[in-house]
């Protein structure tokens, strides 16, 4: 355990003071706060502490003036705050909290010992990869394959035809191996290492070790499109998106030789937008029906339609920046998806979320990232030591100043979180991978083509 000398940053609210009498037999009824509040008998004073790594969250549940005290540092804050945030805390480090509180006549009290959560991760350096050439392309993504590699797909720079995309394979210092001439807007890559890659229309079964384009399909449509696709283990292929019949998903499964196996269209769910093959074969996609639930819809290995699942909010708005960007399978067969959507926090915002699926394809829970004020959007996630998700995610704060702040957040298959690291502007990450399995290096892609090393504990 580490002794310190600390510097805490609060902020300090001014407003009227708001006293509450009882009598000194008095016990004040229980009220929800997300967990039961304890009784205010025998001087006892309320509050909920949440650990992090480099702060703690309190709630305070009356409106009284409390008196905090973090090893003998004294903060006041009065009765309409009820969340305080003591920051710039030590990871992994002991304090000692006092709160004091008068409630008219008798004074309530808690005192509590922390510790401070251990850190996963911290920046050694970074070093520049010349990845576009001249300043003539871009990234519009990176994924990482087995062993090191990366697939990334770029085009021209403030251009975006199809004619101007192209998808390659470069190793960790930026090498080319290959690259195709196929205008692929994205691609996925499976746990195998397998390549799928579409544009609006065209979907691309991609060999990895070449590049050549092993077969291709065109979905025939005019109004309807491709979200997403996934290279499955026998060597087929699956598509998802909107059909050309509004409010009407699009599925198709192919074969190894891109022979169509079985296509669904119907309204279970209004536009599919990812897709993962499960360890059995199947597969499972995630869409929404209407503006406030999530759909997921699972195909056997026939492509037939096997089961559904629906998770609800109302605080959602899925009819706006509501979308998937990756998808992991852990060795369980669960599977993960990151993706964002608006949350209603009295205005709409763009958050963050994971969702796990089940091995039955269905909805076990849905972590949100999200805070007032603040857009947060997902660029990439992780599978790290079987058991936790590594994810990546940008947000940018306030409506006038446009703060951009570029996040690692690290959350266990469970949904337990367990800490998070933030950039500034300077380190606008894009793109994020795990050297190795044990995570005993991360490295985070740039917007301007470095990449960030990250040595972390990897536990």
């Amino acid at each position: 355990m580490k002794t310190k000398s600390i510097i805490i940053s609060v902020l300090f609210i001014a407003g009227t003071m708001v006293m509450n009498s009882c009598s000194t037999n008095t016990i004040w009824e229980e009220v929800t706060y997300g967990q039961e509040e304890p009784s205010y008998s025998n001087g006892e004073l309320p509050a909920m502490l949440q650990v992090h790594t480099d702060r703690v969250e309190i709630t305070l549940y009356k409106n009284l003036t409390h008196y905090i005290y973090l090893d003998g540092v004294l903060i006041k804050t009065l009765g309409n705050e009820k969340k305080v945030t003591l920051r710039a805390l030590t990871p992994n480090t002991q304090y000692h909290l006092s709160i004091t509180a008068f409630d008219g006549e008798k004074v309530l009290k808690k005192e509590q010992t922390f510790t401070t959560l251990k850190s996963y991760a911290s920046v050694v350096g970074l070093r520049d990869m010349d990845l576009y050439g001249n300043n003539e392309e871009e990234a519009s993504y990176i994924r990482s394959l087995p062993g090191g590699d990366f697939i990334d797909c770029t085009h021209r720079y403030n251009h975006y035809s199809d004619a101007d995309y192209r998808l390659r394979r470069t190793d960790a210092y930026g090498q080319v191996k290959w690259r195709t001439n196929i205008a692929a807007y994205y691609a996925s890559v499976s746990e195998e290492g397998a390549i799928a890659a579409a544009s609006q229309h065209t979907a691309w079964r991609v060999d990895a070790e070449t590049g050549t384009v092993v077969y291709e399909y065109q979905i025939g449509f005019k109004e309807g499109y491709i979200n997403d696709v996934y290279p499955c283990r026998d060597g087929g292929m699956v598509i998802v998106g909107r059909s050309d019949t509004p409010g009407h998903f699009y599925f198709v499964r192919l074969d190894a030789n891109g022979q169509l196996i079985n296509k669904e269209e119907g309204d279970l769910s209004d536009e599919l937008y990812a897709v993962h093959e499960m360890a059995n074969g199947s597969v499972v996609a995630m869409g929404k029906k209407g503006n406030d639930s999530m759909v997921t819809i699972t195909f056997n290995a026939e492509g037939k339609i096997a089961d559904t699942s629906t998770n609800t909010s109302e605080d959602r708005d899925l009819d706006y920046a509501y979308g998937f960007v990756q998808s992991v399978r852990d060795k369980n067969g669960n599977i993960y998806f990151l993706g964002n959507y608006e949350l209603w926090t009295g205005l709409y915002y763009p958050v963050s979320m994971i969702v796990k699926v089940d091995t039955q394809g269905k909805i076990e829970w849905v972590h949100t990232l999200h805070d007032e004020y603040t857009e947060y959007n997902p660029t990439g996630l992780y599978l790290i030591d079987d058991d936790k998700l590594c994810l990546l995610y940008t947000g940018e704060t306030g409506h006038y100043t446009h703060i951009l702040k570029t996040h690692i957040a690290f959350i266990t298959t469970g949904n337990e979180w367990l800490q998070e690291v933030t950039f500034n502007d300077d380190y606008a990450a894009l793109y994020a991978w795990p050297v190795n399995n044990g995570l005993t290096q991360f490295g985070i892609f740039d917007k301007y083509g470095r990449i960030l090393l990250i040595d972390t504990e990897g536990k």
